[in-house]
């Protein structure tokens, strides 16, 4: 449900109802425990499993189509670098922490609680803290 409801704040700031937008984004915080921002640069087919419980996005990050989001993750800035880019298709597991400016790539997985610092290749996993490639396709 806080899916559809993103969604349909990203087409209200398209018709230019940027307050029924951010009420809104407010309704999502409230009803879901889910911070994500109708002005962040989203895809098609993004899941936020558990209705995005405890999910934080900064707004400046970029997500492309078929991303699976599981609850208690944060992806947003670090200390004076830019916002993460996610690719098509990436699972980002429980937990999990992507900061700054780094890139995941396509069909990448990350690992529940990986805290993810530096850049994921395509069809890349990672894990750990800091997190590590593990497998690379």
């Amino acid at each position: 449900m806080a899916t559809k409801m993103f969604y349909i704040a990203i087409m209200m700031r398209k018709f230019h109802l940027a307050v029924i937008a951010n009420i809104i984004d407010y309704l999502i915080r409230i009803l879901f425990g889910c911070e994500i921002h109708s002005q962040m640069l989203c895809g098609e087919g993004l899941v936020l499993a558990h209705n995005g419980c405890g999910v934080v996005i900064n707004k400046d990050t970029i997500i492309g189509n078929g991303v699976t989001i599981f609850q208690n993750v944060t992806i947003g800035g670090r200390k004076g670098s830019g916002a993460p880019v996610i690719g098509d298709r990436v699972m980002v597991g429980a937990g999990a922490v992507i900061l700054g400016d780094v890139t995941i790539g396509d069909n990448a997985q990350i690992g529940a609680n990986a805290v993810v610092i530096k850049d994921v290749p395509k069809n890349g996993t990672a894990v750990g803290v800091p997190a590590k490639i593990i497998t690379n396709g």
